[in-house]
């Protein structure tokens, strides 16, 4: 069942199917809330003041590029590309000139009893992207999951890579001893701003989540994907499967939360691309081709674990 009410000020849809529910606003497209019988599993705000003013992108749809591109530019076709530098001399997220995505009014519409669909038109030069692009992300709630499909199509060729940056809390104050579980054949290497180095390195260490531990300390990194599902992360409570087409996982424990969230409070895992893939032609393509149709999703599975 779909209901429309007004929340945040923005017009708001709240999905209800068994156990879930899940409310969504045309404000950046974001997941304000997700419950499994009345315990709320994500981080959010009241009021869209805070979302307006908070700068950890919380609940939101991101793009036109999740995560960063180096150097704030791209090579394209032979065409130079500058995009937004919103993070020192990177683009993160896709830039923030003229509002990031998560801050821009999204069109909303009920597609059936259990789904909800966010459309918004991204102009060409957009941040300084090539391209008029349409993109929709579409919420469906079942019993058990969340599932976002991620849908666009361009009349240029650009580079497009849209994800969702709920963070989950799944009940807890702080997530840094909840138990982590990562199918990734390897993490890559970043440089003092977080932009890849082109090494991908191996699985070892406090990077050895291919063995579920507790996760202990903060990261900001991206794991390459080799098997379903993405991720697992449990609580005394819950177990959070994460699954995806994205070839990449960023693993974020919300170091720089912000207005009124406390550092680790919630943590991303941000399905996507290999960051700054634009600039490294080594990293597995990326490249939306005008008239294509971009098409990738992330499905959360929540499970409530026994009591006895």
């Amino acid at each position: 069942m779909v209901t429309e009410k007004k929340r945040i000020g923005c017009r708001s849809f709240t999905i209800e199917n068994g156990a879930l529910s899940l409310t969504v606003t045309e404000y950046g497209a974001t997941a304000l809330s997700l419950t499994r019988d009345g315990v709320e599993l994500l981080l959010g705000f009241d009021s869209i003041r805070s979302y307006e003013k908070s700068g950890a992108f919380i609940g939101g749809i991101v793009g036109r590029w999740a995560n960063r591109i180096g150097g704030a530019a791209f090579e394209l076709g032979g065409r130079r590309y500058e995009l937004c530098a919103n993070e020192g001399r990177n683009c993160l997220h896709g830039g923030d000139d003229g509002k990031a995505w998560n801050k821009r009014l999204w069109s909303g519409r009920i597609v059936d009893d259990v789904s909800v669909c966010f459309t918004l038109c991204s102009p060409d030069g957009d941040n300084g992207f090539p391209g008029e692009l349409t993109a929709s992300v579409e919420y469906t709630l079942m019993p058990d999951r969340v599932r976002i499909d991620f849908s666009g199509m361009s009349n240029a060729d650009t580079y497009f890579c849209p994800t969702s940056h709920i963070y989950f809390s799944l009940g807890e104050k702080n997530i840094l001893g909840a138990e982590m579980q990562i199918n990734a054949s390897g993490h890559l290497e970043v440089d003092e701003g977080l932009i890849p180095t082109g090494r991908i390195l191996p699985m070892t260490g406090d990077f050895d989540f291919n063995i579920p531990r507790p996760i202990g300390r903060d990261y900001d990194d991206c794991f390459i994907l080799c098997d379903a599902p993405a991720c697992t992360v449990r609580t005394n409570d819950i177990t959070l499967q994460v699954f995806t087409d994205y070839p990449a996982l960023q693993f974020y424990t919300g170091t720089y939360l912000d207005c009124g969230h406390a550092p680790n409070a919630g943590f991303a895992v941000e399905p996507q691309f290999f960051p700054d893939t634009p600039n490294k032609p080594d990293f597995p393509d990326a490249l939306l081709k005008a008239g294509e149709r971009f098409h990738k999703y992330v499905e959360y599975v929540v499970e409530v674990l026994s009591k006895e």
